[in-house]
């Protein structure tokens, strides 16, 4: 094994995280959310530095936050806030803070609780390092085809808050548990476009074997775009 290199290693992974994806639904979740009258604009990343920059999210188990506005809400469905068509700029080094507001649902694959691809292999969780979540809420899971000649590929689970935990904060009206903040870092290459997924169920059928319906399969909610572009 030592004698690959690391983009050969690297397509590996992304080559067994997109057969997981297609098994589950990866066609369904690069569906345009046309259809629920949404569009997702494109969130920037805050340049930090010549090559910096920052990338804050947000993760609530409802859509009253970020799909208040929209024509047709789906206010029972969790979603990425603000957006989730993301932008960030080549050749830098993107940190990557998510706030989850949403309780742990079991995964399908034990593989989407290891952080995977992030600098170091790790990242903090409430400020503290870890490589590995046990109870995971949902996944940022960026990736890139297997063919692609600037590969990425990096997995981070998001650790849920407690299912009887207190809802001290509000936010725009609605009432929420503290959040577990995520943090961690990857660096970017070249100009290109990548897709992001959520890889643990929490769509719809969530009582079903997947769970990979609904929020899970529609742009806008729990999966997107990641482009590296300059801007």
């Amino acid at each position: 094994m030592g004698k690959h290199s690391s983009g050969y290693m690297i397509g590996i992974a992304v080559s067994i995280v997109l057969g997981f994806g297609i098994i589950a639904g990866i066609w369904l979740g690069l569906r345009s959310a046309a259809d629920l009258g949404y569009e997702p604009a494109t969130w920037h990343a805050t340049k930090t530095g010549s090559n910096s920059a920052t990338l804050e999210l947000s993760v609530f188990p409802d859509s009253h936050v970020c799909h208040a506005n929209d024509n047709e809400p789906q206010y029972d469905w969790v979603t990425y806030c603000p957006s989730t068509s993301f932008e960030v700029p080549p050749n830098s080094l993107v940190t990557i803070i998510i706030k989850n507001y949403d309780t742990a649902s079991p995964l399908v694959n034990n593989y989407f609780g290891k952080i995977r691809g992030t600098i170091g292999g790790t990242a903090l969780v409430n400020n503290k390092p870890m490589s590995q979540i046990d109870e995971v809420a949902h996944t940022f899971t960026l990736q890139s085809t297997p063919d692609s000649p600037h590969p990425i590929f990096a997995s981070v689970p998001l650790m849920g808050v407690a299912d009887n935990a207190p809802t001290p904060e509000m936010i725009n009206g609605n009432p929420y548990a503290k959040p577990n903040i995520i943090s961690f870092q990857i660096r970017t290459g070249p100009p290109g476009t990548y897709i992001w997924h959520c890889y643990d169920p929490c769509g719809s059928d969530r009582g079903q074997p997947y769970g990979f319906s609904g929020a899970m399969s529609t742009t806008g909610f729990m999966a997107g775009t990641f482009t590296v572009a300059n801007y």
